[in-house]
């Protein structure tokens, strides 16, 4: 009986160590982040910290609320014709530049917007020579005069999407 007594104070003992240990550590847990938060707090205030935060969201949803149809759409014109002028049509031709270089190591490369405005990047490798050309491209059109190669890469860049107005 005697031992049985004894077992059941070292058990409750453990038990009792082990929920001390359990809150200890529960305790530093809860302890870090209360100085997180007191970090962004001034002055170590954590309620002015939390009006601070509550009164930023609340401004925040009120500015939502407030915006009206026309600001939106306004909003989404300006993105959408931002994304008009971006390169968004590509059009490659590789190609022999001239016959005694074979691999079709030169190449012609539209790039357009929506509005068929960009360029034409041509390269041309021979044996001893590499030289690069810029076509500057305006409405899918260009006043220079080009290579079969640059015109069906631009036709293929033009082909790509439709125009958007």
């Amino acid at each position: 009986m005697l031992l049985d007594n004894t077992m059941l104070l070292f058990i409750a003992i453990a038990i009792i160590i082990v929920l001390i240990i359990i809150c200890f550590i529960l305790n530093m847990v809860n302890t870090s982040k209360i100085n997180t938060l007191l970090d962004y707090s001034e002055e170590g205030d954590i309620i002015t910290a939390l009006k601070d935060y509550y009164d930023k969201v609340d401004d925040l949803s009120k500015t939502i609320s407030n915006s009206t149809d026309t600001v939106l759409l306004s909003r989404l014109t300006n993105c959408e014709n931002e994304t008009n002028i971006s390169i968004k049509k590509i059009g490659v031709v590789n190609f022999d530049a001239f016959d005694d270089v074979k691999g079709n190591l030169s190449f012609a490369l539209a790039m357009l917007d929506n509005n068929n405005d960009g360029i034409i990047l041509t390269s041309l490798f021979g044996h001893n020579s590499c030289n690069t050309y810029v076509r500057e491209i305006t409405n899918g059109e260009t006043s220079i005069k080009l290579l079969n190669e640059e015109k069906e890469a631009l036709n293929k860049a033009k082909n790509k999407l439709k125009k958007v107005d």
